[in-house]
């Protein structure tokens, strides 16, 4: 799947790459100390997210999130629902 066939699918409420536990757990961290970790470990991050987007499938993603460290996971989780979000918006004022 794509990125856009991933985000078109989480409109819909449907979040492929994560299980509910780790996205209920990502939105559960402290903004701070989420900040710090990024700050921190950007460069980690960012490797882990091009790695994401080039996986053939949603199952592999899934995989391969879950191998990644606690943190990072987190990180990842709430990049998503960002652009999920940022999506959601401009569909909503281009309408």
């Amino acid at each position: 799947m794509t990125p856009q066939q991933l985000l078109e699918v989480g409109e819909r409420g449907i979040h492929l790459l994560f299980e509910t536990q780790m996205i209920e757990q990502a939105f559960g961290q402290d903004g701070p100390t989420l900040r710090r970790i990024v700050e921190t470990r950007l460069s980690e991050v960012h490797r882990a997210a091009k790695a994401l987007l080039e996986l053939d499938s949603p199952d592999a993603g899934r995989s391969f999130v879950a191998g990644l460290p606690l943190e990072v996971q987190h990180v990842l989780v709430l990049l998503y629902f960002e652009l999920l979000d940022d999506r959601i918006r401009d569909r909503r004022t281009r309408h």
